[in-house]
C-alpha cells in the first residue's frame, strides 16, 4: 500500500523505501519537520490541572464522535482508525531527541525571519495532522502562492544552514 500524502505536501514526501540523502535537501528538511510534529502529537498529555473549557461529559463527546465516524465512507473511517492507533504508540527516546533537534531549527529560523518560521511551522503542523493547506491560507488571509513560496524559501534556508554546519542527515 502506498503511503498517503497529505494535501499541500507534493514534492515534500520521502518514502520509507528511499535512502536517506547524503546532504540535507529542502524535501528532507520538510519531511523531518512533519515527522517532528507527528512525534509531538504522540507524546502523552501534560499532567496537571485540566485545561479551561471543554467540560463535556467524556462519554457524550465519544458518542458524538462515534456518530460522526459512522457517517464517513469506509476507507476514510479505516484511515482515521489507523491514525488513531498511530497516536497511541508512544515515541521512543531517539524519536523525541530527533524531534527536539528539528524543532530547534524552527527557533533558529524565527531568529532569521519570523514570517518564514510562522509559515513553515503552521505548514508542518497541518501536514502532520493531515489538515488542509487551502483552509489554512483562507483562515490566515494568505495567498496560497505566497504561502508555498515562503515555505520553499524557508526549507531551502534550513537545508543550506544544516549543510553549512555539517550536521549529518538523519
Amino acid at each position: 500500500m502506498e503511503d498517503a500524502k497529505p494535501e499541500g505536501f507534493e514534492g515534500f514526501y520521502i518514502s520509507q523505501a528511499e535512502p536517506v540523502p547524503s546532504r540535507w535537501t529542502p524535501e528532507h528538511v520538510g519531511e523531518s519537520l512533519v515527522k517532528a510534529f507527528r512525534t509531538l502529537d504522540r507524546l502523552p498529555p501534560v499532567r496537571g490541572p485540566r485545561e479551561p473549557g471543554g467540560h463535556w461529559v467524556r462519554h457524550a463527546i465519544e458518542w458524538a464522535d462515534q456518530l460522526a465516524q459512522a457517517e464517513l465512507p469506509e476507507d476514510e473511517r479505516r484511515e482515521r482508525a489507523e491514525r488513531q492507533n498511530e497516536r497511541l504508540l508512544r515515541p521512543t527516546g531517539a524519536e523525541i531527541k530527533e524531534m527536539d533537534l528539528v524543532l530547534e531549527w524552527l527557533r533558529e529560523l524565527r531568529d532569521a525571519d519570523p514570517g518564514m518560521a510562522l509559515v513553515t511551522s503552521l505548514w508542518a503542523l497541518r501536514a502532520a495532522r493531515h489538515r488542509s493547506m487551502k483552509a489554512l491560507c483562507k483562515e490566515r488571509h494568505w495567498a496560497p502562492h505566497t504561502f508555498y513560496r515562503k515555505r520553499a524559501k524557508a526549507l531551502e534556508h534550513l537545508a543550506a544552514l544544516l549543510n553549512a554546519r555539517g550536521i549529518s542527515v538523519f
